[in-house]
């Protein structure tokens, strides 16, 4: 019976220690990815539009965390930088009011877009949840 009993090794562990790398492994992805998704807001309003003059223009103090609607002198609209339809524009503000509230918008139209456009995305806006919405003017 000893021949066929067999050996119990007791096996040394090493103490558990804190791993460092993989903690900063994460923080430099969150890291690229914040700066990243900054670019692509500023990207945004980078569209050639001539934004109007305005007596009255302040800055916000809360700026971030805003869709970007443009429209072009021809009354044609983008979420950011894509163009979309009037419907996408609904179906994409309602979702983000959804996934993200609240919805803040910043309107950026030129300064030749019909006001007919511009009451049509106001409208567009209000039918999503919009609670606050700026538009984008030069101060005179």
């Amino acid at each position: 019976m000893s021949a066929t009993r067999r050996r119990i090794r007791r096996v040394q562990h090493d103490e558990v220690g804190l791993q460092i790398a993989p903690m900063v492994d994460v923080t430099l992805l969150l890291l690229f990815f914040f700066m990243l998704a900054g670019k692509i807001t500023k990207a945004d309003k980078l569209m050639d539009i001539k934004i109007p003059l305005a007596k009255t223009g302040k800055i916000p103090t809360d700026e971030g965390a805003r869709d970007v609607v443009n429209i072009d002198a021809k009354g044609q609209l983008f979420s950011g930088s894509r163009a979309v339809t009037p419907k996408e524009l609904t179906a994409h503000l309602k979702q983000r009011f959804k996934d993200f509230p609240p919805l803040k918008l910043s309107i950026r139209a030129d300064a030749g877009t019909p006001g007919k456009k511009i009451k049509e995305v106001m409208a567009i806006a209000s039918e999503a949840g919009a609670i606050e919405v700026i538009f984008g003017v030069i101060q005179k």
